[in-house]
């Protein structure tokens, strides 16, 4: 559906999906499973990581392109007809609500281990979950919008903690480099690859239509999708440069650890929960976007209201059936996100990007 004038949105809030969107996937998730896999030359991995998802941005930009005023759910019944492109758009919204329940337990247990100690986690869980279910209400316009104050915010925020921490570096701990498994190295590698996807997938949720200065659209996507990559790796840098790889593992949320060693001037000091709010705008605004994805796959009926309450009853139902507590959710994060992630969204995006890419040729061919 095209989006009125009113609502249309401009092309730099549109692409500030991916800086939220980026660091809530890694921080605390991505990054614990890269941590766990090649400890600190996960720094060189997550630059190859982010060369190689080049390829993902290309293919969603490829998309939108040649999809003027259709959303992925419209896409993908359009090109592959009802049936094929039904179980494509029921893939992405399994896909997409794993996302939800791994982001939404992380941040309860990032509250639990962190803040509240004797708090519940399931309490903590609907905390995060009620303010969600009153955004879900809003339009994709509204939500953009919100996105990118939090976005600028969560800038600003890093670039205060790497002043801060700066005098605290070590190069020594980025010692010994290189002794992680080939095998290890490559999985780390593509987990950044893979969960690179799950922001810029977020970019289909609307089309190129209701973007009001579409044509700087390319432009600004990749200007964000470079900043959001720096941004990220210099927090991979600074948390192997502090903390070192014999304590990488340990933490559960290392780069929160690395906080606490901020110092301004020798005055500021001990505010690492004030920088770590960052953390939770992140994670607020991707939640926000999923919660748009998924109520828009469903039926849109004068129902449409309780969608949001419905996704949030089946989180915390899901969650506290698979997540048992934090190892179960530990060995979910390690063993299997990945993998979802790929099944889920990855793929049914590549079949789509490769049916209109083949479409297109044919196009050109009967053209001439």
């Amino acid at each position: 559906m095209v989006e009125k004038e009113s609502e249309k949105i401009h092309s730099l809030g549109y692409s500030f999906i991916i800086f939220t969107c980026f660091l809530s996937i890694f921080i605390g998730k991505g990054t614990y499973v890269m941590f766990s896999l090649t400890s600190n030359d996960t720094l060189i991995c997550s630059i190859f990581g982010f060369l190689a998802s080049f390829v993902l941005i290309a293919i969603i930009s490829y998309i939108i392109s040649k999809n003027q005023n259709k959303d992925i759910f419209e896409l993908n019944k359009s090109i592959f007809g009802k049936v094929l492109g039904n179980i494509l758009n029921f893939a992405l919204w399994i896909g997409f609500f794993i996302v939800s329940i791994i982001i939404l337990y992380n941040m309860a247990d990032f509250f639990n281990t962190q803040y509240l100690p004797e708090t519940s986690v399931e309490y903590l869980k609907m905390l995060v979950i009620l303010p969600l279910i009153y955004i879900s209400t809003k339009n994709l316009s509204t939500l953009i919008k919100m996105n990118q104050i939090l976005a600028i915010v969560s800038l600003l925020l890093n670039l205060i903690s790497f002043i801060g921490i700066y005098n605290k570096i070590d190069f020594i701990n980025l010692e010994p480099i290189f002794v992680s498994s080939k095998i290890n190295i490559i999985k780390s590698v593509i987990t950044y690859f893979i969960l690179s996807i799950v922001p810029l997938s977020i970019l289909l949720v609307t089309n190129k239509n209701s973007v009001k200065d579409s044509e700087r659209l390319n432009k600004n996507l990749i200007k964000v999708f470079i900043l959001t990559n720096i941004i990220l790796i210099l927090i991979i840098a600074f948390t192997i440069l502090i903390l070192g790889p014999e304590y990488l593992e340990i933490f559960r949320f290392p780069e929160y650890i690395t906080l606490k060693q901020f110092s301004l001037f020798n005055i500021l000091e001990r505010v690492e929960n004030i920088l770590a709010l960052n953390y939770y705008f992140n994670c607020t605004g991707l939640l926000a976007f999923l919660y748009y994805f998924l109520i828009n796959y469903m039926p849109q009926t004068k129902y449409r209201r309780y969608y949001s309450i419905i996704i949030a009853i089946l989180q915390v139902l899901v969650t506290k059936i698979i997540f048992k507590n934090t190892i179960s959710f530990i060995e979910v994060l390690k063993g299997y996100f990945v993998y979802a992630v790929f099944f889920f969204i990855l793929l049914p995006i590549l079949i789509t990007f490769l049916k209109l890419f083949f479409n297109n040729i044919k196009n050109k061919k009967m053209s001439t």
